[in-house]
């Protein structure tokens, strides 16, 4: 039995070798996530690597970010000629505006970085990020003990496989190039006042408290991101800021990682005035075309008082 174990693993091993060091064509993997978010990933890929437009200011998040940040508006806004993108990307995990951050730098020098908090950080790794990361960042994160590191493994693994048969037998899927400058999307209706009234009712529910050792043992895996986030904007000379964007009724002022944020930059909390508008939300989580008109007039204010004070140097 011992020598049949050996024998699969002689077999198996030179193969996993093969599949480790075999490129694959990194346009293929954001190809390939065309039934996910939109087809935002080809748009993200495409406004880096194929895009010549520069990108000056960038935003990265969930998407909230999507919906929140008119990159657009924002960028005619400014009292400074700077090129603004939208980076945001649907669901939570810090993992990904790592990888994401750490494409753009390998083509664009961006000046400023945003980066999106919410009321928490999450605990786990985002779903897409084994299909983008490279073997490297997959195989050894900043945390081994992350709670999907296996199954990130094998999706990468897989899936990166799967790109490989259709290079071989001429199955790839070739898409258009996405030449547009702003990733923004957002919806112009408006959420039901009944529907915000649940969600206030929900949060004056008493909610169950965790002990200081817990949180920071689940916590440790997004502060290793954000460490090495920051790492990443020190060493390119980028000023990074983190932007708060909560979900409707959250009542805090400020996110609970608010300290861990300060370490690496500042922290910009919108008005409460705007955040508690019901007219300003499509759902429970997003601003609509309407509040991310709000939220960009009190963020190019902000932005252009940067701006100034740079310049005043």
């Amino acid at each position: 039995m011992k020598k049949f174990l050996r024998n699969i693993l002689l077999f198996f091993l030179p193969v996993m070798l093969l599949i480790l060091l075999l490129p694959v064509n990194p346009r293929l993997r954001y190809i390939g996530l065309k039934h996910d978010c939109f087809n935002h990933g080809i748009w993200i890929y495409d406004r880096i690597f194929n895009n010549p437009e520069k990108v000056d200011v960038a935003f990265f998040g969930s998407s909230h970010t999507i919906n929140d940040v008119d990159d657009r508006l924002i960028e005619k806004h400014l009292t400074k000629k700077l090129s603004v993108a939208n980076f945001g990307y649907c669901r939570l995990g810090r993992n990904l505006s790592y990888v994401l951050l750490k494409e753009l730098l390998k083509k664009k020098h961006p000046q400023y970085v945003f980066l999106e908090v919410r009321e928490n950080e999450d605990y786990f790794s985002h779903p897409i990020f084994p299909y983008v990361a490279s073997d490297w960042d997959v195989l050894f994160p900043h945390l081994l003990f992350d709670a999907r590191y296996f199954s990130d493994v094998w999706v990468h693994f897989s899936y990166k496989i799967e790109l490989l048969q259709d290079a071989l037998f001429s199955k790839e899927n070739e898409e258009p190039v996405r030449t547009g400058n702003f990733g923004h999307s957002a919806f112009s209706d408006t959420v039901s006042p009944a529907v915000l009234e649940k969600v206030l009712q929900k949060q004056d529910r008493p909610k169950e408290k965790q002990s200081k050792t817990v949180r920071n043992f689940h916590l440790a895996f997004a502060r290793g991101y954000l460490k090495a986030i920051h790492q990443l904007c020190r060493q390119k000379k980028i000023k990074l800021v983190f932007l708060f964007l909560p979900s409707y009724g959250s009542g805090l002022k400020k996110p609970k990682e608010f300290a861990t944020y300060m370490k690496y930059g500042e922290v910009w909390m919108p008005p409460q005035a705007i955040l508690r508008k019901k007219s300003n939300w499509h759902d429970a989580g997003h601003l609509n075309r309407e509040g991310a008109k709000e939220l960009l007039q009190w963020f190019a204010k902000r932005m252009n008082l940067l701006l100034q004070k740079k310049n005043a140097k």
